[in-house]
């Protein structure tokens, strides 16, 4: 598929889609709020959207970002990369722009503690006093379950969920594929990052080896009952293109690995594998319990979903994938929701700023998905705050999925990204 380099013109949509600022630019700051110091954690799509939200209302506040890479590399659109479509380059982007445009401090390093009493957040550097805190620290991999798994993945093994250095090399390794291999898939039970994901992935492996031949077998073992996100349309479009290529079996758990023999084994089966890729369970990064946001037994962050402050310290937001379900709503582990949130909490920060009451939130999520080179498919979905669910619930006909896949949806979805991509990042 050719890459276009244009914007489409319903980005001054997507700019706007997740909050309507009507009227807002029409609250004066006060002198509290513009002396106050707000501290963003986490450089991609909820960080980056709460900090630019909350620099667009309050041009006076001291805002800091702290991420711990010095480039942004795009989850959204990493399946690509593997799939051969396109490369590193196309998803990596550097902070200057943001930085500039947007007068916001960046710190490169490793956030190491927070203290929520003294509301102070500590680096391997520095320390740093805050009056908001907003959190969006994605999501950490838990390979613990897996009996045998020993450490990182190694040459053959593979995660590739967060999008970085693992990326490159599993494109590396699908660019190798040749006749007689296996590759695995795994997918976790839900919930887990960008429920589509591991689905589009197996389409774009199995594209790649159909366009060049290759006599090789993709194998899905698929924690859940059935395909999580847009099943009908994944599984016509394997059925149609990939009748002898994938091999999709659920309620299909990897339990342990064989390094040796390369193999792997579910509770009733084994597979052997030339090549492995394990998306394991997740849950909420390390950090977050250690600062008492989590409580005990729980895999997420609970918050409240009017407005993203956490459960328990209501200086402190947290967004993006990290944020527990039973709390938010029936929404998904996506980029584009982490971007929503991150608009509704850089607007209730400079709210709370100013100690008023931030607005309802309304939210967007749309997904795409290829199923080939020039083929996609698509879901989306508008949310709303429920006072009497306490939740953020889906609107009454304001979702909606593809009817069946196309070429201007693969079209769509590059169109998307780059427009995402240039709002988040200048």
């Amino acid at each position: 598929m050719a890459i276009k380099n244009n914007f489409l013109n319903r980005r001054s949509f997507i700019l706007g889609s997740s909050l309507a600022f009507t009227g807002v630019a029409k609250v004066f700051s006060k002198n509290t709020a513009n002396k106050s110091h707000i501290v963003v954690l986490g450089g991609g799509w909820g960080g980056l959207s709460a900090a630019k939200t909350l620099r667009l209302m309050n041009k006076n506040c001291k805002i800091t970002l702290i991420e711990k890479n010095k480039k942004f590399v795009s989850c959204p659109m990493s399946n690509w990369v593997i799939g051969q479509l396109i490369n590193m380059k196309n998803i990596t982007f550097d902070y200057k722009k943001f930085k500039k445009n947007n007068d916001i401090d960046i710190i490169f390093d490793q956030v190491t503690s927070i203290n929520v009493e003294k509301k102070i957040i500590s680096t391997s550097e520095i320390t740093l006093k805050y009056d908001k805190l907003i959190l969006s620290p994605g999501i950490k991999l838990d390979f613990s379950d897996i009996d045998g798994f020993s450490g990182s993945p190694n040459n053959s093994i593979f995660s590739a969920w967060k999008a970085g250095n693992e990326t490159q090399n599993f494109s590396n390794e699908i660019r190798n594929i040749e006749n007689g291999d296996n590759i695995i898939i795994s997918i976790p039970l839900s919930p887990y990052r960008c429920p589509p994901g591991p689905y589009e992935r197996t389409s774009l492996i199995a594209d790649y080896i159909k366009k060049n031949k290759i006599n090789a077998k993709v194998i899905v073992l698929d924690a859940n009952q059935k395909i999580v996100s847009k099943g009908l349309l994944f599984k016509k479009a394997w059925n149609e293109l990939y009748k002898n290529i994938i091999f999709y079996y659920s309620d299909s758990q990897i339990r342990a690995i064989a390094y040796k023999e390369n193999k792997v084994f579910t509770d009733f089966e084994e597979y052997h594998y030339k090549t492995l890729n394990i998306i394991p369970p997740q849950k909420a990064p390390s950090l977050l319990f250690k600062a008492g946001l989590i409580e005990k037994g729980r895999n997420w962050a609970p918050v409240n979903p009017y407005d993203f402050t956490s459960k328990y310290y209501k200086d402190i937001y947290i967004i993006g994938d990290s944020t527990d379900a039973s709390s938010v709503g029936s929404v998904p582990k996506s980029g584009y929701v982490a971007y929503s949130m991150g608009k509704v909490a850089g607007l209730a920060s400079f709210y709370h700023l100013l100690e008023k009451e931030p607005p309802a939130p309304s939210m967007i999520n749309t997904c795409y998905s290829l199923v080939s080179q020039t083929e996609g498919i698509s879901v989306s979905a508008v949310y709303k705050f429920n006072k009497k669910k306490n939740k953020i619930v889906t609107v009454a006909n304001a979702s909606g999925l593809s009817p069946k896949r196309s070429n201007l949806i693969a079209l769509n979805a590059w169109d998307w990204a780059l427009a995402i991509w240039k709002d988040m990042l200048t």
